[in-house]
């Protein structure tokens, strides 16, 4: 499924990589142990952006992952892929619309699991020299139909004061619809990337997501350090360490979910990005859709 994805990613950005004006984007190789309530897990991930704009003013981006998650001890791993697509137009006064359409795919070894979540929406934006603005709205459905409809909005935003810093905030809402019964998730983040010098950058991430229905409240933060290693090996890539957390609360008790993440990053384009595609920043700076897409990305 990994080299799937991988595949699936190159061709369909080849072509347009040639003609693109404007790339941005990156791989990460990503490799998590987390530790909750004494259980131990572990996480394999591949995850890819690529972002191009055109000068006829057309842009462009595709989005993959894949996430292998595995319980010590359990003979059973659940796993998942992602890929998203997004058209738009910019026009010369900053201005941007499109549109967009996601796919979430998830299931567990051994079992006749499979679910999908599919996702498509608008997106409006407004990009000035150092402030960059979304807001997005749409709609997701899950295969088989399980009798959920998830309508989505959501706010992005992202300011870069200096060369060397950039911040961004999202705030989402997912309103989850069934039998005449409607559930509000909101997650709202905060994160930032600063470039310590050409070798060393660090980034950090904070996010909190509520569950009305249920009074249950998630919040994930994540602190992490990158090293470049183009001086040593010639090639464009980024090696990182993340340490994260998620204290989780429903009804009054909780627990923590706590992870040491490791990535490998080849960023695309002369901008790349801002930090690894597999850390709670990236999951803030460039947020899926859909609350719950969001928030899950930021804990694994």
């Amino acid at each position: 499924m990994k080299r799937s994805l991988s595949l699936l990613l190159v061709t369909i950005c080849t072509p347009a990589l040639v003609a693109a004006q404007d790339i941005s984007g990156g791989v990460t190789l990503g490799f998590g142990q987390h530790d909750v309530a004494g259980q131990n897990l572990s996480t394999s991930s591949l995850d890819g952006r690529v972002k191009m704009a055109f000068s006829n003013g057309l842009t462009f981006g595709v989005s993959a992952g894949y996430l292998d998650l595995g319980l010590d001890g359990i003979p059973v791993d659940l796993s998942a892929d992602f890929i998203g697509l997004d058209l738009g137009y910019r026009f010369s006064n900053g201005t941007s619309v499109g549109g967009y359409v996601e796919r979430l795919n998830a299931s567990i070894s051994g079992l006749p699991i499979d679910l999908a979540l599919k996702s498509f929406g608008a997106e409006v934006g407004y990009t000035m020299s150092d402030l960059d603005l979304r807001a997005s709205l749409g709609r997701s459905s899950t295969s088989p139909d399980i009798g959920i409809d998830i309508d989505n909005v959501g706010l992005a935003a992202q300011y870069t004061p200096m060369a060397n810093l950039d911040i961004a905030g999202a705030l989402l809402r997912a309103t989850l619809s069934s039998a005449g019964t409607e559930v509000d998730i909101d997650m709202i983040g905060l994160a930032a990337a600063y470039d310590v010098n050409d070798q060393v950058a660090i980034f950090g991430g904070l996010n909190r997501t509520t569950v009305d229905l249920l009074d249950a409240d998630f919040t994930t933060m994540g602190l992490g350090v990158g090293y470049n290693l183009a001086a040593m090996t010639g090639v464009a890539s980024v090696v990182s360490v993340e340490l994260a957390r998620t204290k989780f609360d429903v009804g009054g008790g909780g627990d923590a979910l706590d992870t040491v993440r490791l990535g490998l990053t080849f960023p695309l384009g002369e901008k790349g990005t801002e930090a690894p595609l597999n850390s709670v920043a990236d999951s803030i700076f460039n947020p899926r859709r859909g609350a719950v897409n969001a928030a899950l990305t930021s804990a694994f």
